[in-house]
């Protein structure tokens, strides 16, 4: 089954993957010049580049494979359910808090964003996938139940500012 991604999460990890290759023949290049600085059997310097060169090769060969069978997720009209490729905004039917999360695919995550992310496949994923607006559902999150309505839904790219939430 192809890896579903959206057009931005699919264009971040392709540069992802070009600087990779930039940063690759850097390397390649410090390998060459670190082992051309004596007695190989103590050089630090080399050690480190060809450790630093193996993580790079490892990323670069994950990268290649996920975006070589990856379906880019078509966002036209307004969402209509949740799936892979939308931020839906749920009410806490117990506290009336409203909470945002991005559906995405793990390699998407982008852990510096503040919106969070939960995957297709997460108890929260599961629970949502499929429900449309003014759908209910029950999920347990950190060992409790919680119950949650969908309020609104909108495609990854297009959400509002966080303040027009509080409203």
């Amino acid at each position: 089954m192809p890896l579903r991604l959206t057009r931005s999460g699919y264009e971040r990890l392709r540069k992802e993957l070009e600087q990779l290759y930039r940063r690759r023949a850097q390397l390649i290049e410090e390998v060459r010049e670190t082992g051309a600085e004596g007695d190989l059997s103590e050089n630090a310097g080399l050690d480190a580049a060809k450790r630093s060169l193996g993580l790079v090769e490892a990323r670069i060969k994950h990268l290649e494979r996920q975006l070589m069978d990856a379906e880019i997720i078509e966002q036209d009209g307004q969402p209509e359910h949740v799936d892979v490729g939308v931020i839906v905004t749920l009410e806490d039917l117990d506290t009336g808090d409203l909470v945002r999360y991005r559906i995405a695919e793990a390699i998407e995550a982008d852990l510096s964003a503040p919106l969070k992310t939960a995957t297709p496949n997460s108890p929260l994923g599961l629970a949502l996938k499929g429900k449309k607006v003014g759908d209910e559902v029950t999920v347990t999150l950190r060992s409790r139940a919680q119950r949650f309505k969908v309020v609104d839904l909108t495609w990854d790219g297009s959400e509002l500012e966080p303040q027009q939430l509080t409203d």
